[in-house]
């Protein structure tokens, strides 16, 4: 690990999550997802952003994107672009941007960032959602799925599914 992702890792750290009541959702109770993913991965995704938008589930996308804005993806959902502006120079997103995401809530927030990915993971820490999936082992999500590094975020998003068709809630 580099000398600036272990000081951008302690600056995490310090910082605190948003206060928010946990709570599980079963696939049938979904109503508010946001997903944080990269522009690498927006191909993999639109299934599942199809399928919630069938169930009338609404989904906003959070792309990170580290190019040029002229060469941007336009990908056919609700999404907001993040390039550099919206990141310290430790990769940590600004404050003004994660109040604007807080004001709204969500019922879910899904992260298809890696381990050392600490932009998605300065995210998933700060925006206030009721249940936070990732796959991998970080206090910030309540539930992890373990998928085999082979595996795509298409895979990971199929397994979100299946789990929460599993879910059982009073």
């Amino acid at each position: 690990m580099s000398l600036l992702q272990n000081i951008s890792n302690w600056l995490l750290s310090k910082k605190e999550s948003p206060k928010t009541d946990k709570q599980f959702f079963s696939w049938n109770q979904l109503s508010k997802v946001l997903i944080i993913a990269y522009d690498n991965q927006l191909s993999e995704i639109v299934d599942f952003v199809t399928t919630c938008e069938k169930e009338n589930k609404k989904v906003k996308v959070l792309i990170i994107y580290n190019g040029k804005p002229e060469l941007a993806p336009k990908p056919p959902f609700e999404h907001v672009l993040m390039d550099k502006k919206q990141f310290s120079l430790f990769n940590i997103v600004s404050e003004s941007f994660i109040q604007s995401l807080n004001a709204e809530s969500y019922n879910m927030l899904i992260d298809l960032g890696k381990e050392d990915c600490v932009k998605s993971r300065s995210i998933s820490k700060l925006v206030k959602a009721s249940c936070k999936i990732g796959s991998f082992q970080d206090p910030i999500f309540d539930l992890i799925i373990d998928v085999d590094k082979t595996n795509n975020s298409h895979q990971f998003l199929k397994q979100v599914v299946v789990y929460l068709h599993m879910i059982k809630t009073a």
